[in-house]
């Protein structure tokens, strides 16, 4: 242990900016400070560890080993470095080289995290679950906005199970638009990722909606009244809809007095609908739902004995506590035996100002919706948003290349950037200014330039449409075109 602990030690003075590439950014700011910055970057280059969901399951043989793989490779890297690399840019990463612990810690018994828990292109993987908004509907495929900004694509053949395809006609190619709508919520699973020739250093996010992906960890004996189920729409009936959950082991049922047809809506089979459970015919294999959108939006899933992280279904509304506060967000513990974390973009404030963590007292309960699940990591992720907590997407009131002369800085996150308050009808929704895009000198001091209430004019870039936050550019070239 003397060895791992002299290898530690060693790799924290060295070792920093083969690990972070966000080091490389001109941060002025001092150790404290630069850490702040780094914890709310929006860009994809942060690298906040993923502290894990619940208990350990490895051994004390199997951790220490994987301490050995790590400190080996860190080792490697060593011998590799530029030895004139900028100190200070080695002090910066140093600090995301601290909380390499938290890969292995033990959940609510092991070391705390510093960061939140983040999607970015550098972590993404095949098998995360992820709550996401549908952007767009074409005849082969669907573009749905993810956390943290990321895009991802569904084929036509991995948005529906494979036994729906004798009930579900398809005329001339526009199936989806008569199942899917922009706008809606849906849970999807990452199939794999594609490097994009056409844009450097991107790669092709696939996803599948397929229910028997989601729900392979339900078995029957896991479904309990009150809680919130998605289904396809089988075959219309007399009386109801035979409903599909992607698995062969029990059907499901729901009446047509209790469903959104009464609402004017139409109904089709293939279309993805959500349920509470009323009753259950274990007998029978058959679970009964009914879809009242108030009822659903509003129920939170019960502490269910021995619940295996399987059964976290992004979307899931769950009863939480604060644990701890976290630099750019905050910890929750929730059905007993995990854990996750909610990012500053995810707080019941969408305008959190500098005094933020004031709102989160420990052991302060709040309901929350998962925003991604990691099987591999045990990383949750969740959202605090009132707009998802409803089980609705945030508004969209603002289109790119909109400016607005009389946004107000709400935060200014130094060395980062700008959170605004952007003055749109029928509500203002926030935005963000990277440094970058705030000027075209450099500005070294944001917060000298920049106070909480100044106006300023800004130009929209884009919108992530699950966090409900629009990007934007104060550079005044840009801004007046």
């Amino acid at each position: 242990m003397a060895a791992t602990s002299k290898k530690s030690q060693k790799r924290k003075s060295k070792d920093g900016p083969k690990l972070n590439k966000a080091s490389k950014k001109p941060f002025k700011a001092a150790k404290k400070e630069s850490s702040d910055a780094a914890a709310l970057q929006l860009a994809d280059d942060d690298v906040p560890v993923f502290p894990r969901g619940g208990g350990s399951t490895l051994s004390q043989r199997e951790r220490d080993e994987i301490y050995a793989e790590v400190d080996a490779e860190l080792e490697a890297e060593e011998r590799g470095l530029n030895k004139k690399k900028n100190k200070k840019l080695q002090k910066k990463s140093n600090e995301a080289v601290d909380d390499l612990g938290s890969l292995f810690g033990d959940g609510i018994t092991g070391k705390l995290p510093r960061y939140a828990n983040k999607i970015t292109w550098k972590n993404i993987s095949p098998g995360m679950r992820l709550w996401g908004v549908v952007a767009e509907v074409n005849e082969k495929d669907l573009v749905i906005s993810l956390p943290g900004g990321l895009r991802g694509l569904a084929r036509a053949t991995d948005a529906l199970d494979p036994v729906l395809d004798t009930e579900v006609e398809d005329s001339e190619g526009n199936l989806l638009p008569t199942i899917f709508h922009v706008g809606q919520l849906v849970s999807c699973t990452v199939l794999q990722l594609d490097d994009d020739k056409k844009e450097n250093g991107k790669r092709k996010i696939w996803l599948s909606l397929r229910l028997s992906l989601l729900h392979k960890g339900f078995t029957l004996d896991a479904v309990q009244e009150g809680m919130v189920l998605t289904a396809y729409v089988k075959s219309i009936e007399d009386h109801g809809y035979i409903l599909h959950f992607g698995l062969p082991s029990f059907t499901g049922f729901l009446p047509k007095k209790s469903q959104a047809e009464s609402r004017g809506i139409e109904v089709k089979p293939g279309q993805l609908l959500q349920g509470v459970v009323r009753t259950i015919d274990r007998t029978r294999k058959v679970v009964y739902l009914s879809s009242d959108p108030d009822t659903v939006s509003k129920c939170v899933t019960k502490d269910l004995k021995g619940i295996s992280i399987d059964l976290l279904i992004p979307g899931m509304m769950v009863s939480a506590r604060v644990q701890s506060i976290l630099e750019n967000g905050i910890m929750l513990a929730f059905l007993t035996y995990f854990t996750g974390t909610v990012d500053i973009f995810h707080l019941q404030n969408t305008f959190p100002t500098t005094n933020w963590r004031n709102d989160y007292s420990q052991n302060k309960k709040v309901n929350a919706r998962i925003l991604f699940v990691d099987p591999s990591s045990r990383a949750i992720g969740l959202t605090l948003n009132p707009y998802l907590l409803h089980n609705k997407a945030p508004p969209s009131h603002v289109k790119i290349g909109d400016i607005y002369d009389q946004s107000k800085v709400v935060r200014v996150d130094r060395g980062l950037g700008l959170l605004l308050d952007i003055p749109t009808t029928p509500a203002s929704i926030p935005a963000y200014v990277s440094i970058s895009d705030v000027a075209e000198e450099e500005v070294k001091k944001l917060e000298k330039k920049y106070k909480e209430g100044t106006r300023v004019r800004v130009r929209i870039l884009g919108f992530r449409h699950l966090e409900g936050l629009a990007t934007g550019i104060l550079k005044v070239a840009i801004s007046l075109l």
